[in-house]
């Protein structure tokens, strides 16, 4: 059974989860030195975020958004939630198809800083949210 039954479920957590990344400090220093636009694209369930860094600033667009991005990332519900644990090498799931990256790979390895500390968050954050939506069903 997929982890994320629906495009909702998707955007509640990792939506929440780059929200909560502007206050963590290990992004914070590097998020100040970025301005790209970042589009995920997920199958299983479908949905689309994109992800816009301009300076310190960031803003989080659920479904299609005008703004064109600098760096589109492809992949499932589940490879994404595998991919925030810790779970998964990025650049086998690249060459196995699992992510499909478009892009430069400059602007992406700037991304580190802020994919380090999300890694490290995510599991707690994940636990929450879990703990959360099994209160309200």
């Amino acid at each position: 059974m997929p982890v994320f039954q629906t495009a909702a479920e998707l955007y509640t957590c990792f939506g929440g989860l780059l929200e909560q990344m502007e206050s963590q400090t290990e992004a914070e220093n590097g998020l100040k030195s970025l301005d790209l636009t970042i589009r995920f694209t997920f199958t299983e369930p479908a949905a689309s975020m994109s992800l816009i860094l301009n300076h310190g600033e960031q803003s989080i667009f659920y479904g299609e958004c005008e703004q064109n991005p600098d760096l589109k990332l492809a992949m499932t519900g589940d490879v994404a939630h595998r991919f925030w644990m810790g779970e998964i090498n990025v650049m086998e799931a690249i060459t196995k198809r699992q992510i499909v990256f478009d892009g430069s790979l400059s602007k992406m390895l700037n991304l580190a800083p802020l994919i380090k500390a999300a890694i490290k968050v995510y599991p707690r954050y994940f636990q929450e949210y879990r703990t959360q939506c099994l209160a309200e069903s």
